[in-house]
C-alpha cells in the first residue's frame, strides 16, 4: 500500500477518499400526474420537502450542537491547518506534556514567561543571577560555569555552542539533579557517567552540541528517544514547550519520572515533558509530526518510523554507526512540491573527534539491539 509523501499515512492505490469525493447528483424524473388536484398536491409536497431540506442544510452552518465544533459556512473564515497540529483533540495529558485541543497544543507552562537570562559575560554576574533566580547551589553553579567555558573553547574550528538560547538553557539546567547520587561529585565532569540499569548520562559537551544542532524553538514539538537520566529532556524543556520522551527501561523511566515530579514546583517547565515507556525505534506516532527528534542511543541505521514522523524541514540528531566509530548526524528532511523526500546529512562534529563519548546501544523491546540485520534495512 503506498504512503502519502506529505503526511506518511497509508492510502489506497485507487479511488477517492470517501470524505472528500464529490457526491453524485441524482436525476429525478417527475411523475406524470393525472389531474389538476394531484398537480397542486404534488407542488405542496415538493415545497414542504424543499423547506425541510433548507432547514437541514442550515445545520451545517455555525456550531454543531453535539460536538461544539465550528463548521464551515459563508460567514466563518477558513484557516489553514498547521503542519504540527494535533490529530486527536480528545487526548488528555498522561505523564507531563501539554493539553491538546482541536487546533493547537497548549503547554502546561509557557516557557516564554520565564525571566530571560542568565548573563554569561562573567562568572560573577552568572552566579549572582542564578543564586537569585534558582534553588541551585553555588558549588554546582561554579562547576557548571567552568564546564561551560571549557565547552565553548575546546574546538575553535567546530564550536559546540553557538545559539544564545541554547547557551542559556545549558547554564540554567541543573545537571546535578539528574546524574545519580553516587556520581554527584562528577556532575560536571566531561565523561559520561553510569546511571544504573546499564545506561549512562552523556557528558555535558556532547549534550550541548546535539542540542545546539537541534536549536528547538518554543513552539517546536520535540521527541527524544532514550529518556535515561532525564537531563537531556530537562535541557530541552528550557527551549521548547512541547517535549516528548521515550524510555525502554521501565525501572529507569519510573526513577526519572519521580525526579521530574519532585522538581516541577521549582521548575514548572518540566510539566511540559510528556514521557512513556516503550521501544523508541517506532517513535510516537500519536503525536507526530515532530519538528525535532533527538536519539540518545547508538544504532547502525536511521529508523524509518522516525524519519516518517519528522516534519518537512524538521531536524533529527542521531548517533549512527558501530560503537567503535559512531558519527553524530544532523539530518534535515526536505519535501519537494512534488512530494519527493530528500535528506541532508551533516556530521555535527565536522570530523572532529568526540573525545571518547560512546552511546549505549539502541535497545529493542525484547531485550535485543536494533540493527540493519535485525530490522531488515
Amino acid at each position: 500500500m503506498p504512503t502519502c509523501p506529505e503526511c506518511g499515512i497509508d492510502v489506497p492505490e485507487e479511488g477517492l477518499c470517501p470524505e472528500c469525493s464529490a457526491a453524485k447528483k441524482r436525476n429525478v424524473s417527475p411523475s406524470k400526474l393525472g389531474n389538476r388536484v394531484l398537480l397542486v398536491a404534488g407542488g405542496i409536497i415538493l415545497l414542504a420537502v424543499a423547506f425541510f431540506i433548507g432547514r437541514s442544510a442550515g445545520l451545517f452552518q455555525g456550531s454543531n450542537s453535539k460536538t461544539g465544533e465550528l463548521q464551515p459556512s459563508e460567514s466563518s473564515e477558513q484557516k489553514p491547518v498547521a503542519e504540527a497540529e494535533v490529530k486527536n483533540p480528545d487526548q488528555k495529558p498522561d505523564s507531563g506534556g501539554g493539553r491538546e485541543t482541536e487546533n493547537a497544543l497548549t503547554p502546561v507552562f509557557d516557557i516564554r514567561t520565564l525571566a530571560q537570562g542568565p548573563p554569561y559575560d562573567s562568572k560573577e554576574s552568572y552566579l549572582e543571577w542564578m543564586l537569585a533566580q534558582s534553588d541551585q547551589q553555588e558549588k554546582f553553579l561554579s562547576e557548571k560555569w567552568d564546564r561551560f567555558r571549557w565547552v565553548i573553547s575546546w574546538s575553535s574550528a567546530s564550536p559546540s555552542l553557538t545559539h544564545e538560547r541554547v547557551i542559556q538553557g545549558f547554564l540554567k539546567t541543573p545537571r546535578e539533579y539528574f546524574c545519580r547520587k553516587w556520581n554527584l561529585s562528577k556532575a560536571y565532569a566531561h565523561a559520561y557517567l553510569s546511571i544504573g540499569y546499564g545506561q549512562t548520562i552523556s557528558g555535558p559537551e556532547i549534550v550541548s552540541r546535539m542540542t545546539n544542532a537541534l536549536n528547538p524553538q518554543p513552539d517546536h514539538r520535540v521527541l527524544e528517544i532514550g529518556t535515561g537520566s532525564g537531563y537531556q529532556s530537562a535541557f530541552l524543556a528550557e527551549l521548547s514547550n512541547f517535549v516528548y520522551t521515550i524510555e525502554i527501561v521501565e525501572p529507569l523511566a519510573k526513577e526519572t519520572d519521580a525526579i521530574y515530579t519532585g522538581l516541577q514546583d521549582a521548575y514548572p517547565q518540566y510539566k511540559n515533558i510528556r514521557r512513556k515507556v516503550d521501544d523508541g525505534y517506532y517513535g510516537w506516532e500519536e503525536h507526530a509530526p515532530f519538528d525535532r527528534i533527538i536519539v540518545t542511543c547508538g544504532i547502525d541505521h536511521i529508523p524509518p518510523s522516525l524519519l516518517k514522523q519528522l516534519s518537512a524541514d524538521g531536524i533529527m540528531v542521531i548517533p549512527v554507526g558501530p560503537p567503535s566509530g559512531q558519527t553524530i548526524l544532523k539530518i534535515t528532511k526536505k519535501v519537494a512540491t512534488d512530494g519527493v523526500v530528500s535528506l541532508l546529512r551533516e556530521d555535527i562534529y565536522a570530523g572532529t573527534p568526540t573525545k571518547g563519548d560512546v552511546f549505549v546501544p539502541f535497545t529493542a523491546k525484547d531485550g535485543g539491539v536494533h540493527s540493519k540485520t535485525r530490522d531488515n534495512q
